[in-house]
């Protein structure tokens, strides 16, 4: 609805008192109508012709829309100044209405993280696109995370803004902030439940091992010895042949129960280091399924790790050459793990058939490189795996040494408080 107000003809003419009255009256209906929201314009004849100006109040509407949501909303200049903030904007920058209008949202950001956020201006006023910053405040307030996500916004399609007065094409950019602190809470916490279920499985293996080389290695070594004995024993042929037959049987089985033992969990990873147990594993592979590895270990023999990255970084490597040993058809395999600053690089690179990595990680059989993943993952590291048919296939995993500085720490807690208008 728009007022206009014009030039009566072929009305009553009304005596001065009485036209005084009627424009008070018609005064007051007006500045009524504004008040409760009915108008959203008055247009207003001057000399140079009648002009449509928007009344700010019309945009009530909309600014209770805004405020409603769960996320933060700004309008900003190109620069990034705001123009316009919700009262959510208020509560997660922790600042009062007043205080954000007119002021620049990346002073609201970490200081660390405004370089980045100025690109993210300059690329938000060509193409909507989304980051995560931390937004900081003043006293000893932690950071709060948030996603903030750009898009542009044409200035005369904005309720309250005078088209007339608006230039072709000018636009605002419009910034929706998301709290992220409640999801990086559950990140949190889902990622120390994986650090704690894989710690489980790793004491489950160890126990595993130990009780099949402390009982089921011990009694086919008695096993042994007593079929030795009946061999030395003055026998028939048939019965000293069944008896060395036996034995045969019994030492392959006493050699398997070890290799069982040491793969589930290698007692010499946690007496001697993981550069032993690595040696000791690449010369059993070797043994086992008559494939050449070529190990190449560079600044790690006096490294000392955490147990978990320890145990992760065998982990990685067995699980690689389990895979090649099922799937590659390999003749040779390289195995190499080096130490860098505070990363870890482990590569297995073999020369076998590969695969069609797009299809296989998506399925079922691609479990062990999921497990893989989540292991690096749990410990804030990286891992690629790079194949083709007919090309070999390379794993590539970068692990920080550090297990405390790599696991994510826990988001505090920060109570929603209301802003004031």
């Amino acid at each position: 609805m728009a007022v206009k107000r014009t030039r009566g003809s072929g009305k009553k003419r009304l005596s001065p008192l009485q036209g005084l009255r009627a424009r008070l009256s018609q005064a007051e209906a007006t500045l009524e109508a504004i008040h409760t929201g009915k108008v959203d314009a008055v247009v207003v004849s001057g000399p140079g012709g009648e002009r449509t100006l928007a009344i700010e109040g019309a945009t009530h509407p909309y600014f209770v829309l805004l405020d409603a949501m769960s996320d933060g909303a700004a309008l900003l200049e190109p620069d990034g100044t705001i123009v316009f903030s919700n009262g959510r904007l208020g509560e997660i920058a922790q600042a009062p209405l007043e205080g954000l209008r007119g002021s620049r949202l990346q002073q609201f950001v970490a200081p660390d993280e405004r370089p980045g956020f100025e690109g993210f201006l300059r690329e938000g006023a060509e193409r909507a696109g989304a980051r995560e910053f931390a937004m900081v405040h003043g006293g000893d307030a932690p950071p709060t995370p948030v996603r903030i996500a750009l898009s542009t916004v044409p200035l005369g399609a904005y309720p309250g803004v005078d088209r007339a007065e608006t230039p072709d094409g000018a636009t605002v950019l419009m910034a929706i902030i998301t709290d992220l602190t409640e999801r990086k809470q559950a990140e949190s916490t889902r990622l120390e439940l994986m650090k704690r279920l894989v710690s489980a499985e790793d004491q489950e293996r160890q126990r595993i091992a130990r009780e099949l080389h402390d009982e089921t290695g011990q009694s086919l070594t008695a096993l042994l010895v007593g079929l030795r004995a009946i061999e030395e024993q003055s026998l028939t042929p048939d019965v000293l042949s069944a008896a060395q037959r036996l034995r045969r049987i019994a030492a392959r089985t006493v050699e398997d129960v070890g290799r069982l033992a040491r793969g589930l969990h290698p007692s010499v990873l946690d007496d001697v280091g993981l550069v032993a147990a690595v040696q000791r594993h690449a010369s059993d592979y070797a043994k086992s399924f008559g494939t050449a590895v070529d190990l190449r270990l560079e600044g790690v023999a006096s490294l000392r790790l955490p147990p978990l990255v320890q145990t992760t970084a065998f982990r990685i490597i067995q699980e690689a050459l389990t895979n090649v040993a099922r799937h590659a058809r390999a003749r040779m395999v390289r195995v190499e793990m080096t130490h860098e600053g505070t990363k870890l690089d482990l590569v297995v690179r073999d020369d076998g058939v590969g695969f069609d990595t797009g299809a296989t990680l998506g399925k079922a059989s691609g479990l062990g490189l999921h497990g893989m993943q989540e292991r690096v993952a749990l410990l804030g590291g990286s891992i690629a795996v790079e194949s083709g048919p007919d090309h070999g296939t390379t794993v590539h995993a970068r692990i920080p040494c550090d297990v405390a500085a790599a696991l994510p720490r826990r988001t505090r807690r920060r109570p929603r408080r209301e802003s004031s208008r």
